[in-house]
């Protein structure tokens, strides 16, 4: 009987636990007892919501999809939890009575939404949280709290004070709902301020995950009252070209005070260290830094800024930095929202090609600007110096002292005439330069500030010119160059300059009172390389006097206008004149340029005598258009291999299109001489016409040119019309007259070599008797001859008859003369004129006359050219003018020559 009421008693109650577990597991116990869990949770401080409450036989009882508040109305939701185990008395549960001796998650994920009144909220998920926490009087203890947040592992411990299970007075509640919202507002701006560090982590790739560890002391409602202390934990971290062996933090958070007690940071080249502090809610955040680290990789990873990328370091720079940032307040968003001073210190390092020995400043930041003081940058070239002041209200203000080749600092310009001027510039190991320059402007863009200084340049070259000194006082703004009181040292002298003004964006400069000494080719082509190639035909002496003064477009010469003049004393230059170049004695010029043309008053001292040469020229592209006067005391010219000296020499010569117009006046030889006639420069070959004309020249003077044994009296008178190409003797054609008047004739040239043969033949009465009255003849030019067939020499006893041609091209020469006795005398003779016929070989100067009834051919007669055809013939006598001769039938015995006529006149 005992054993059946044990059996019956263990029966009932194994069905009542049975039905009590049963009965914890339905939804019935949920719906039950949730609303009742809730508010005995709210009265010890924890604003919970969940959807299940269900009795997990081996993990107590289990809230799911939990929400987790931060006040009492439930507005803002402080985090969500998938499940959440509580840890209760079961007696007294079941007695409807909370004791809750602890929390535990699991393996469970929380979510924190950030700024959730937001369009498009963004949520914090903390994966795999495991943690477990004991309520003790009041006391929340959390224990081994870790999970992962975004691939970070975090590691929580802490022991907070829950609130108090009844508000010391209910009247207080309506007034404290402001603190609640105040409070609720610091917590949505830490879960801020903590999305804005989680989504900065994330740009790094890390060998291994990195670690969190938080220790929280305080109370959960006194939030801004809590203590807490982080540690970071990470290594081989890198982000795109940077990489950081480690990186380690420690920070403190104290009733509102940040104190970042120290971050260590170290890469390939060096190591940061950091410190800083932060009252919550205050404007101001101090700071502490210094760095041997690898800056332009720092400066990117960690300010998002790679205005340092292209810059590699070869040692360690270091860095020192103090003061604060403004993380809130007006300034806050300022451009620059600090407040530094600091210094860097660099080795040797490199920049866009361009290698430095290392770069030393004291830096300074504000809301206001930027200052650099002391800055040294050295390179192999030299060193520049600087101090420099960036203000918003007070603009820029600089100092500059440079001593190195600024070659170096074309990789860093910006503008196309910044790059221009600075390859101007040619420096060489032993080149000086000291350059001091100030400047201030609105902004910190060297085009737009005033730049002021002095500048001393030795040793260098100039567009490619040789200087050993140039000296200066310079001015810059935007593209304007100001050089004042420049002075300019080369080998073979000095010169001076009042004002040089350069404008590289319109490409002109203004000269203003260059007064030089020097090459003026080289000069002119530091400021006008056309113009220099224009002043180089006259080849003067390094050391000309030379004056320019005016306006050059170096890139639109149709807008210049400018002044050059040279001269020197002693010196020569050279002018072209007919294409031959004329060495000119103390040589001075004005050249007046003005547009696309050059007047130009050239004077010197040409042969012995006073030369002058005034007029104009084209330089426009393709054309060839001119006027020129020249005048000359003494020009001698080569004329059919002789020097033929004009006197008192006056050209005017013109070109227009392509005709070109000349007329040519002299003295030569007591006589006169003109010539005129146009150039056709349209062909190839060149082709001229024109007029020649001597009056009463001497024929002394002139036999004595051309033939120094022969002497002779009397004077001649011609014209020759022709036409011709240039440089083409045997293309010239036409045909003239002339007379001598008053000559010996046995000491005419060409016929002075016939006196001895005719004194052997002519009777002593007759062969005295040899000065000519007159001697006249028409003659041809045309395919490099001149030929007659009617010279005629008169005496007062016999008469010379002269047919033939002369080669000038050759300087040979194949003439026929015939003698005739004039009067009674002459029929006398006339029985014996086949011996007054002769024939001439030979030269122009040394004619060889024999008897022609014993001549025989010749083989230098036999070698002669062909004489010029008679169609040739008849366009020289078109050329000159002669009336064509009339067509005679031939007969039918030979026609008397003029060696066989009867005699007489």
């Amino acid at each position: 009987m005992k054993r059946f009421i044990r059996r019956l008693f263990k029966l009932a109650l194994v069905s009542s636990l049975l039905a009590s577990g049963a009965y914890l597991g339905t939804d019935a116990f949920g719906r039950n007892w949730r609303d009742f869990v809730i508010a005995q949770m709210a009265e010890r401080g924890l604003h919970l919501d969940f959807k299940r409450l269900v009795l997990n036989p081996f993990g107590g009882i289990v809230a799911r999809e939990v929400q987790i508040f931060a006040t009492a109305d439930r507005c803002q939701v402080l985090a969500a939890v998938d499940r959440l185990n509580l840890d209760f008395d079961f007696g007294r549960l079941l007695e409807k009575s909370i004791v809750l001796e602890g929390l535990e998650l699991s393996h469970a994920n929380v979510s924190l939404p950030v700024d959730p009144d937001a369009e498009k909220p963004t949520v914090i998920e903390l994966q795999d949280i495991s943690a477990r926490a004991f309520l003790h009087k009041g006391r929340l203890e959390l224990r081994h709290a870790e999970g992962t947040l975004y691939g970070i592992q975090i590691s929580i411990t802490g022991d907070l004070e829950l609130p108090p299970q009844k508000p010391v007075n209910n009247d207080m509640v309506g007034p404290q709902k402001p603190t609640a919202l105040e409070r609720m507002q610091g917590l949505q701006d830490h879960q801020q301020r903590i999305q804005r560090g989680l989504e900065w982590l994330k740009r790094f790739q890390f060998a291994s995950a990195p670690r969190i560890s938080l220790e929280v002391h305080g109370a959960l409602h006194r939030l801004a009252d809590m203590n807490a202390r982080l540690y970071f934990d990470a290594e081989e971290l890198s982000y795109e070209g940077y990489a950081c062996r480690e990186l380690r933090a420690e920070a403190e958070y104290d009733a509102g005070m940040v104190d970042l007690t120290r971050l260590h940071l170290k890469d390939s080249l060096g190591e940061v260290n950091a410190s800083a502090t932060w009252r919550m809610g205050t404007e101001n955040l101090r700071f502490h830094l210094t760095s041997s680290a690898d800056l332009p990789g720092m400066a990117q990873t960690f300010l998002n800024n790679d205005n340092l990328r292209e810059v590699v370091f070869y040692e360690p720079p270091h860095l020192a930095l103090d003061g604060v940032w403004h993380v809130d307040g007006p300034q806050a968003g300022s451009k620059r929202p600090v407040q530094v001073t600091g210094r860097l210190d660099c080795g040797r390092f490199s920049s866009r090609g361009a290698v430095f020995d290392g770069l030393a400043a004291n830096i300074g930041v504000a809301p206001e600007g930027v200052y650099i003081r002391d800055l040294l940058l050295r390179h192999e070239a030299g060193t520049l110096s600087a101090q420099v002041l960036v203000h918003q209200a007070q603009g820029c203000r600089y100092r500059v002292v440079l001593r190195m080749d600024p070659n170096v600092f074309l990789p860093f310009a910006k503008m196309k005439q910044t790059r221009e001027i600075i390859q101007r510039f040619q420096f060489r190991p032993e080149s000086s330069i000291h350059l001091e320059i100030t400047g201030t402007g609105p902004e910190a863009d060297p085009q737009k500030c005033l730049t002021q200084g002095h500048g001393i340049l030795r040793n260098f070259a100039y567009r490619g010119v040789d200087m050993e000194l140039v000296e200066a006082d310079l001015e810059f703004q935007d593209t304007m160059q100001h050089y004042r009181n420049l002075r300019i040292q080369r080998q073979e002298g000095s010169g001076t300059a009042e004002h040089v003004q350069v404008d590289d964006a319109a490409k002109w400069v203004r000269l203003e009172g260059i007064r030089t000494k020097l090459d003026a080719v080289a000069v002119t082509s530091c400021f006008a390389p056309k113009t220099a190639d224009i002043i180089a035909r006259y080849r003067l002496p390094t050391t000309t006097a030379v004056e320019l003064d005016g306006i050059i477009y170096y890139r639109a010469p149709e807008k210049n206008d400018f002044q050059v003049k040279f001269r020197h004393a002693e010196g020569t230059g050279r002018y072209q004149l007919w294409g031959e170049d004329y060495l000119i004695k103390s040589p001075s010029g004005d050249l007046a340029f003005k547009g696309h043309q050059l007047s130009f008053d050239i004077k010197g001292s040409l042969f012995g005598g006073a030369l002058s040469a005034i007029g104009s020229t084209s330089l426009s592209p393709g054309a060839d258009s001119f006027t020129a006067a020249v005048r000359a005391e003494k020009f001698p010219y080569l004329a059919f291999g002789r020097k033929v000296p004009f006197e008192n020499l006056t050209v005017h010569a013109g070109s227009k299109g392509v005709e070109a117009n000349f007329d040519v006046k002299a003295r030569l030889l007591g006589g006169g001489f003109s010539l005129k006639g146009m150039l056709n420069k349209s062909t190839p070959a060149k082709s001229y016409s024109g007029e020649l004309r001597v009056d009463n020249v001497s024929l002394p003077r002139f036999a004595q040119t051309y033939s120094m044994n022969n002497d002779t009296e009397g004077d001649i008178t011609g014209h020759f019309k022709f036409t011709g190409k240039l440089g083409d003797w045997s293309a010239l054609k036409g045909g003239g007259a002339a007379i001598i008047l008053n000559g010996n004739l046995y000491s005419v040239p060409v016929l002075g070599p016939l006196t001895p043969l005719l004194g052997a033949v002519l009777p002593a009465q007759i062969k005295g008797y040899n000065i000519a009255r007159e001697a006249n003849c028409t003659f041809e030019v045309t395919d490099g001859y001149v030929m007659t067939q009617d010279f005629e020499a008169l005496t007062s006893t016999f008469r010379i008859l002269l047919s033939g041609r002369i080669d000038f091209i050759r300087d040979a020469l194949d003439l026929a003369a015939q003698v005739r006795v004039r009067g009674l005398p002459g029929i006398v003779f006339l029985p014996f004129s086949e011996l007054l016929q002769f024939q001439a070989e030979g030269s122009i100067a040394d004619p060889k006359w024999e008897p022609r009834i014993l001549k025989a051919v010749s083989p230098e007669r036999e070698k002669m050219r062909e004489p010029p055809s008679a169609a040739d013939v008849r366009e020289a006598e078109r050329i000159a003018g002669k009336p064509p001769k009339p067509v005679i039938p031939e007969p039918k015995r030979p026609a008397p020559s003029m060696f066989n006529r009867p005699g007489g006149r």
